[in-house]
């Protein structure tokens, strides 16, 4: 049923994330961690209309994020967790020929970069391996906000190469109708939802070296929640009858990050150091 709320449900989401993490912020009274994120990532769409799988291969994009992740220690093993990342997700679409209906040498290489804010509460559990390395283990579920920035790719048929002697199409995603003027190299998205919702589920382990700082390893899987565009496909200009990029697709992914973070509450960092002079 969550599939079929609209915009508006979805911006009162946004909102209400916001606020919950302005709660988070003044009620906590310990931790504090900043510091940077990057990894690597597999990205993916989903198609609602099954019969998208008889015409093409959807296959997966390899691609990474960078950014910052800030924690706030909520409860005593609890903590919320969010990044601020830029992310470049997408997908390969290739023909497979089935019964004449698609192009076997059909190849669509879709990049959309986004800047995305998943939202981790995650809870902690102890671990330890051997006799001296102790070591922290989480859980965690939480949303993603995304916004698609911008988008480009590549695209190579039999049509290409034989009408128009071109071997791969290069091309950069506009997210508007086709105008006067418009040529090869434009892929139309004029029904694009550019404000993404979705859900991340997390799980990894942490490491707090007695000389400081705070190392993250983490593996996510991200559900995408809101259609890339719902009713108009993408279109390429001056290929209309020989691709479309399909409607209702929802973006999906595998992420492995790493994270290091910095206590940034200073009474944390100097505790058990002695703050007076040596009085003689």
């Amino acid at each position: 049923m969550i599939f079929a709320l609209g915009k508006r449900f979805q911006c009162t989401v946004v909102v209400a994330l916001f606020i919950l993490l302005g709660i988070s912020v003044t009620d906590v009274q310990a931790q504090l961690l900043i510091g940077p994120r990057i990894g690597g990532q597999m990205s993916w769409v989903s198609y609602e209309d099954d019969e998208v799988s008889g015409l093409y291969d959807v296959d997966p994009l390899y691609g990474w994020f960078g950014g910052m992740t800030v924690a706030f220690r909520v409860r005593d093993r609890f903590f919320l967790q969010t990044d601020f990342i830029y992310s470049r997700k997408g997908k390969e679409i290739k023909g497979i020929g089935d019964a004449g209906l698609s192009d076997p040498d059909l190849k669509y290489v879709s990049i959309n970069h986004h800047f995305d804010i998943p939202i981790i509460y995650r809870m902690d559990f102890k671990g330890k391996l051997g006799e001296n390395l102790v070591y922290k283990y989480f859980i965690g579920a939480g949303p993603n906000v995304s916004y698609w920035w911008k988008g480009n790719g590549t695209f190579t048929s039999g049509f290409l190469q034989d009408e128009l002697r071109i071997s791969e199409l290069e091309y950069d995603v506009k997210f508007r109708e086709e105008e006067e003027g418009d040529e090869l190299g434009i892929l139309l998205v004029p029904d694009a939802n550019r404000l993404q919702l979705g859900i991340n589920f997390a799980t990894g382990i942490v490491l707090e070296p007695s000389r400081g700082g705070v190392y993250i390893l983490d593996f996510r899987f991200e559900y995408g929640h809101t259609y890339t565009y719902k009713d108009s496909p993408g279109t390429l200009v001056g290929l209309e009858s020989v691709f479309s990029d399909p409607v209702k697709g929802r973006n999906l992914g595998f992420r492995l990050g790493f994270s290091y973070l910095l206590d940034t509450k200073i009474s944390e960092r100097k505790k058990g150091k002695s703050t007076g002079k040596d009085k003689r």
